[in-house]
């Protein structure tokens, strides 16, 4: 089967190491224009990351409104000025809108939009999904991703993923869940659209094991490694150069850097810990590490001192606070 324009694009672009970025924002909750310019450089330029997926759920573009979406999406392309592709958040439970930041994004020459099924209403029925993204790709030729999180409200089974997979706009899918899942999707749809998970431990093997061509997209690119030293980087560059046991060395020095992920990052998500997601601990962290990101917005809350003051504990003995590694 012919593979369509959408999916030869996203065969072909979404490659390598892909980092998933927080929206910025001053003092007084505005979009800090300034800090998202600095820190995509410092993807870019300090961290050498293959494609930058922006206004995601790190994002928080859920609290955002549609025109500083759009604002996101702008400083982003503009900054970037095509040296590594993108891929932007152009979800919304009103279709309109979403309709409006996709065609919007691809104006602007954003290569992907990635789109979570609605939010609203809550646990929809196979139906309702299919309407969502057969209407969506009436009205848009921009390559799209399918984002199976469990934000959404709802998880998309393997069968359901391979029926939407023959779309096509469709070209991949951000599939962030058990492993069984992921790899019954990987087998169903992996000729069809590029199959991705989020979980950097995972990725040398998907990568080396199962030919995943992505790890798309994780803040762990940004938070594990610094302008002097990209660990995750070297071991994927040592994997494809088939020095596999220098390559599972490196991948075993981050175990440290894993535990430290697994408690700010993951556990406040799997147990609704101070928040839905965890962003004011990412944003922390990568304000510890010397990049500024400012507050969270409502509804979500800042760390507490305490909380502060273990998170600093915890990088201060990996070596990542902005003291003691080169951001």
């Amino acid at each position: 089967m012919a593979l369509s324009k959408a999916k030869q694009l996203a065969f072909e672009k979404v490659r390598g190491l892909w980092v998933a970025i927080p929206t910025p924002f001053t003092a007084e909750g505005e979009l800090d224009e300034p800090a998202l310019r600095a820190s995509v450089e410092h993807y870019i330029d300090g961290l050498k990351v293959d494609g930058i997926y922006c206004g995601g759920v790190m994002g928080e573009f859920w609290s955002m409104s549609v025109p500083e979406r759009r604002r996101v999406h702008e400083l982003v392309t503009d900054t970037t000025a095509g040296r590594v592709p993108l891929i932007a958040q152009t979800s919304h439970h009103v279709f309109e809108e979403c309709i409006e930041l996709t065609d919007h994004a691809t104006e602007l020459g954003i290569e992907l939009a990635i789109v979570m099924n609605p939010y609203f209403p809550p646990r929809p029925s196979d139906d309702l999904v299919r309407a969502w993204y057969h209407g969506l790709a009436a009205r848009t030729n921009q390559p799209t991703f399918l984002f199976n999180t469990a934000y959404s409200g709802y998880a998309l089974s393997p069968e359901l993923i391979s029926e939407l997979a023959d779309i096509d706009i469709i070209c991949g899918i951000k599939n962030p869940k058990p492993h069984d899942h992921l790899m019954k999707v990987h087998d169903l749809c992996s000729d069809r659209i590029v199959v991705c998970d989020a979980a950097e431990d995972d990725w040398l093997d998907l990568h080396l094991n199962h030919g995943f061509q992505a790890l798309m997209s994780t803040p762990a690119l940004a938070l594990f490694q610094t302008a002097s030293d990209q660990p995750i980087a070297r071991y994927t560059a040592l994997a494809d150069e088939g020095r596999l046991d220098e390559a599972w060395e490196v991948h075993a020095t981050l175990q440290p850097h894993r535990r430290a992920f697994q408690r700010w990052m993951r556990d406040p998500w799997l147990t609704n810990q101070a928040g839905a997601v965890p962003i004011a601990e990412l944003k922390a962290w990568l304000g510890l590490m010397g990049l500024t990101q400012g507050p969270v917005r409502l509804p979500l809350v800042p760390m507490d001192e305490r909380r502060m003051a273990e998170l600093t504990a915890d990088l201060d003995e990996l070596g990542l606070l902005a003291s003691s590694a080169s951001v």
